[in-house]
């Protein structure tokens, strides 16, 4: 999870909430209303804590699970009223049951194996309570055919970024950027590189998975139906689902 790591803090800075402040709206539409008021949260991939954030300010108890102990570290200092635990989201526990469970970003691509999918949906769905819902978003090859790969630069007085993309390959349905970051910390300028890779999972593996570990049939929404325009709408689709009362298929 090293990439994580350097990744965090230009995540939390440029990327965070630029995403959830057109994620929330939808989140709001089509699965806030299905949580209890002052529920316990459950956010799976939370990143540096921006939604878990949003939803303690309207009253729900938020536990967010992240595998980068820099991106928790950042969650529990923006989101103070938050519990945080760093764990892998293909095999995390946690104490209690949820009413609810999130996961936003294309945190589902960063899995990169099947079997991490279904491992992580197992996880979510030992969780939550009979009946609760579960709401998440992917990135489907409509995404990845667009300009995710492209690249571009932030340069400031204090740090740098730099994104290369190399493109998606639809044979094996990965995709794949190389970041340099720079930042001038206690008077030195340091780098770190690294590789962040993401698979485009079919609909058909997501549903398998749902199912798999517990979940009713989903229904699904295109971001951009919903409002969710520009790059980050395109080719994104939100799940919606609940824990089965039953594990039985």
């Amino acid at each position: 999870m090293a990439a994580y790591d350097d990744f965090a803090w230009f995540y939390h800075r440029y990327w965070n909430e630029e995403f959830h402040s057109l994620a929330f709206p939808v989140l709001e539409r089509i699965w806030l209303p299905q949580v209890p008021a002052k529920g316990r949260v459950l956010d799976v991939c939370c990143g540096t804590g921006y939604l878990a954030g949003l939803l303690a300010h309207r009253g729900y108890r938020l536990t967010g699970v992240d595998a980068s102990a820099e991106m928790i570290a950042h969650a529990r200092e923006h989101a103070p009223a938050a519990e945080f635990l760093v764990g892998e989201a293909a095999a995390f526990q946690v104490r209690g049951k949820f009413d609810a469970a999130v996961s936003t970003f294309d945190s589902i691509n960063h899995l990169l194996r099947v079997e991490e999918l279904e491992g992580s949906l197992r996880c979510v769905a030992a969780a939550l309570k009979p009946g609760a819902a579960f709401v998440f978003d992917a990135l489907t090859e409509g995404g990845y055919r667009t300009d995710w790969a492209e690249g571009f630069s932030i340069v400031r007085k204090d740090h740098v970024l730099i994104i290369s993309g190399s493109g998606y390959d639809a044979r094996t349905r990965m995709a794949r950027c190389t970041i340099t970051m720079f930042r001038l910390v206690d008077g030195a300028w340091r780098r770190a590189d690294t590789e962040m890779r993401e698979r485009c999972h079919s609909r058909e593996e997501i549903d398998r998975a749902l199912e798999k570990a517990g979940f009713e049939a989903p229904v699904c929404y295109d971001a951009r139906d919903l409002g969710m325009g520009g790059q980050l709408g395109q080719g994104r689709v939100f799940w919606v689902t609940r824990r089965r009362h039953s594990r039985e298929s």
